[in-house]
């Protein structure tokens, strides 16, 4: 990528500047509490809007057992597969589960508002704008023609509130996905060989 590469997908984020932001919008408006987990509309959804853009989406819900038995109610994981010739495949995940919102909330979680430039609403910082902005940067690359090699594929997985194991654990078990290299939400962006964990304990 030369600097001039750089200006025109500045120029052409700019552009689409307020359509991106209609998509986000309409991430947020669908809601994704978990839990309770019940997130297979929101796929649906995103589904729909990815493919409006061109993109075929590859749907792979989770079986209800499996589903049932991790504690939630429903789950689809979305693929899109973006291929550029030989070379390596970088996978861009995000989630699109949030906690509940709570009490304390002087605009609708689920409205989608805009208030003095500030969009209000679940997940419209982590991690239904990584959809957005991954949607858009893969949108904006192949708009301008840019020379690319190897593959990009956007996973966007329901589950990242409950440890990730029926999103992108889920993926790699079934070999729907097994990318070279990784960005994932709440991700440091810097070059390493792992990712952090959490542990979940339910004290009785």
């Amino acid at each position: 990528m030369t600097d001039t590469h750089n200006q025109l997908l500045d120029a052409w984020i700019n552009a689409h500047f307020d359509e991106e932001v209609q998509f986000l919008q309409a991430l947020v408006r669908v809601p994704t509490d978990t839990p309770p987990g019940h997130n297979a509309p929101h796929a649906e959804r995103t589904a729909e809007l990815l493919e409006a853009f061109g993109f075929e989406v590859e749907k792979y819900p989770v079986p209800a057992a499996e589903v049932t038995a991790y504690g939630l109610e429903s789950l689809t994981n979305l693929v899109v597969r973006r291929s550029y010739g030989p070379g390596p495949v970088i996978a861009l995940n995000a989630h699109g589960d949030v906690v509940p919102p709570g009490d304390g909330w002087t605009h609708d979680p689920y409205g989608a508002e805009i208030v003095d430039g500030k969009l209000y609403g679940r997940a419209s910082a982590v991690s239904k704008s990584d959809f957005a902005t991954y949607t858009f940067a893969v949108r904006a690359l192949e708009a301008l023609g840019l020379p690319l090699k190897g593959g990009i594929e956007l996973l966007f997985t329901y589950d990242e509130e409950f440890g990730g194991e029926l999103g992108p654990g889920w993926l790699l078990r079934h070999k729907l996905s097994r990318p070279d290299l990784l960005i994932a939400a709440g991700f440091s962006y810097q070059v390493i060989t792992a990712h952090n964990g959490c542990l979940q304990l339910e004290v009785t």
